[in-house]
């Protein structure tokens, strides 16, 4: 009994621990929380002032070089080299070096100016840059990938575009320490008519770029320039963005992840207006994850301070309160040795230990009442056991009916492999686990086939029982007599004669003639037959109704006559088919039923059962089956078939 004190005392101290640490992690997330909003907030306004600076100063400086170049290239000098017939050799060479020299003067006083290039329709180039001049008559020697090349040419008038970024040495055909790594290239298409259509070419390299970003630098940003294809054109770090997609999907999010250098980074984003840019900056969170860290280990400390004058405080009480516990534990202990007198105890407030007495008085009567709930739960649980049981039973012995039931009907298809003259196919559902449906059918003699089906009034083990007899005297019968009228005569005066259960069963029987196709066939209450032509559709025949079986005796039933050919088909059916019905309420139906037989008309006799059960079912739904589905289908092949 003392281990298990020390447990509850343990079990006791265990919610301080946890709320204490609870009130730690909160204040924690708490202050994390409120300092990565400010620091965000913080952020954001350096942003929009970065933002603001750049989208003012480089576009401006962007345009001004763009009308620099319009304005060079409109002058007389580059307008008689680009006018020039190559009349001879000594002109071509004097127009080459007098667009050369001004071309290239014009770039080097320029600010932002790397090149300036014309390109004419035919693909061909000419220009100048610090340290190289293109005359490319050969449109074959353009050294612009031919992907950006069609893209220019498509350009129309009046419309500016910016291609690149693509290496510097690219454009020269050599490296060198001045070459740029990366040169964007401002395109529009001139039709000037002193020298004809071209695309003129503003080349500007990365130190246009430096420039711009040389007073945005604060030693924990690094800075990102992307085209709308998610190019990069320059940045300010180290090493350049190996995905820009992944960088400008995570910018203005909020999150925290690692970028080329594997430092903690936030990134935020914006689209310049002109030209269409991505801006992105990258701002470290080093710094601020030094100042949440220490912020944590101090909240931690004091925590940990508070936490061990609480458990002080709290050994001092658990000492009082461990008496009185004591003092209940011994009149617990007496009330299990049937002492019910009362216990004298101080309690240790009111609130606590007031009532005490009081529930251990009250123990005793709980516990005999609790006893004869026991006893009572204990009977119940016996009688449900005995419940399942029976049940379990009644499952058992239901599946062997129903095996019993389907091993009566005849379930070998083809029944007659050797009897080419007809094909047959039957199939009979139980809307519970047996049924009162059934299809019989059978050789009279060689020349003679009996076709049976019926309907037993109600459904489970009963109309079984009344189905497996019913279906033996039909047979029996139709092995001594010739007329399908007097077969129904007899069973039904046998069954009238000992039916004190008063049930009743429906039946359509006929007799085919194999060698002729004569069908001579009686209805006791059942539905229609339905008779397909060879090449036809399936119709109902009406044909007359006698009474049940099984109804009253002396009833009289009449015989009729059918011819069917060779390729003609018989369905007939029970009930629930027709009655089937749909969770709405609506019935199947003769209509449907001769649509689905019509819609599988040319198919086998097992087709034609299997797409009318297929067209049951999807009208049906979910809706749970309400009566036994039975139906059988014979073709009549004639008396020569193979």
């Amino acid at each position: 009994m003392k281990q298990q004190l020390k447990s509850l005392q343990v079990r006791m101290l265990l919610p301080v621990i946890a709320m204490t640490t609870l009130v730690v992690t909160l204040l924690t997330v708490l202050f994390s929380r409120a300092y990565t909003a400010m620091i965000l907030q913080q952020e954001q306004g350096v942003n929009e002032a970065g933002f603001e600076a750049v989208s003012n100063s480089l576009p401006p400086l962007i345009n001004r070089s763009v009308k620099t170049v319009q304005s060079t290239l409109s002058d007389d000098r580059v307008a008689a080299y680009a006018r020039l017939q190559f009349s001879s050799v000594q002109d071509l060479i004097h127009a080459r070096l007098d667009c050369r020299d001004y071309m290239r003067s014009e770039v080097g006083r320029n600010e932002g100016i790397y090149g300036i290039l014309c390109m004419r329709e035919d693909k061909s180039l000419f220009g100048a840059m610090p340290e190289a001049n293109i005359f490319l008559d050969d449109p074959e020697d353009n050294p612009l990938p031919e992907e950006m090349t069609e893209q220019i040419l498509k350009m129309p008038i009046g419309q500016m575009s910016w291609f690149g970024p693509i290496s510097g040495s690219v454009l020269q055909g050599f490296e060198n320490d001045n070459t740029p790594g990366k040169v964007m290239m401002a395109v529009w298409k001139s039709a000037d008519v002193r020298y004809g259509d071209c695309y003129a070419m503003l080349l500007m390299d990365e130190s246009i770029f430096a420039k711009q970003f040389t007073a945005l630098e604060d030693g924990y940003s690094t800075w990102h320039i992307f085209t709308p294809d998610n190019a990069e054109i320059y940045h300010t770090g180290e090493l350049p963005c190996s995905d820009p997609e992944k960088l400008i999907r995570e910018s203005n999010t909020g999150t925290v992840f690692h970028n080329e250098s594997g430092e903690r980074v936030w990134a935020f984003s914006t689209v310049m207006e002109f030209p269409s840019w991505t801006l992105v900056r990258e701002a470290s969170i080093e710094n601020y994850e030094q100042v949440i860290h220490r912020v944590r280990t101090t909240v931690a400390l004091i925590a940990l301070v508070v936490f061990l004058i609480a458990l002080a405080l709290y050994r001092l009480w658990l000492r009082k309160f461990m008496r009185q516990f004591n003092t209940l534990r011994e009149a617990i202990a007496r009330m299990g040795e049937g002492k019910l007198e009362p216990v004298e105890a101080d309690p240790y407030t009111i609130t606590e230990f007031e009532t005490m007495q009081e529930e251990i008085d009250r123990t005793c009567l709980a516990l005999d009442r609790q006893m004869d709930t026991i006893r009572r739960m204990e009977r119940e649980q016996m009688e449900q056991e005995n419940l399942i049981k029976e049940q379990e039973r009644i499952v058992r012995e239901l599946a062997t009916a129903r095996q019993i039931q389907r091993s009566v009907l005849p379930n070998i298809f083809p029944p007659y492999p050797d009897r080419n003259e007809i094909a047959l196919f039957a199939t009979m559902d139980p809307a519970k686990d047996v049924g009162g449906d059934f299809y019989d059918f059978f050789f009279i003699d060689d020349d003679h086939l009996c076709l049976a089906i019926a309907d037993v009034s109600g459904k489970g083990i009963p109309a079984a029982l009344f189905m497996m007899l019913s279906k033996r005297i039909l047979e029996d019968f139709a092995r001594l007599e010739n007329s399908a009228g007097e077969i129904l005569e007899k069973t039904n005066e046998l069954l009238c004669g000992s039916n004190e259960a008063d049930m009743f069963v429906t039946v359509w029987l006929g007799i085919l003639e194999i060698s002729t196709g004569r069908l001579t066939a009686a209805n006791a209450g059942h539905e229609y037959p339905v008779i397909r032509k060879k090449d036809g559709s399936f119709e109902i025949f009406k044909d007359k109704h006698g009474f049940v079986i099984g109804g009253m005796e002396g009833v009289r039933y009449k015989t009729y006559e059918l011819r069917l050919d060779p390729g003609d088909k018989l369905f007939v059916y029970t009930d629930g088919v027709p009655e089937a019905t749909a969770g709405s309420g609506e019935m199947f139906g003769l209509d449907r039923m001769t649509a689905a037989l019509n819609a599988c008309g040319d198919g086998s006799p097992e087709d034609i059962l299997g797409g009318v059960r297929s067209a049951v079912d999807a009208f049906v739904g979910d809706a749970e089956q309400f009566d036994d589905l039975t139906m059988m289908c014979m073709e009549y092949k004639g008396p020569d078939a193979e």
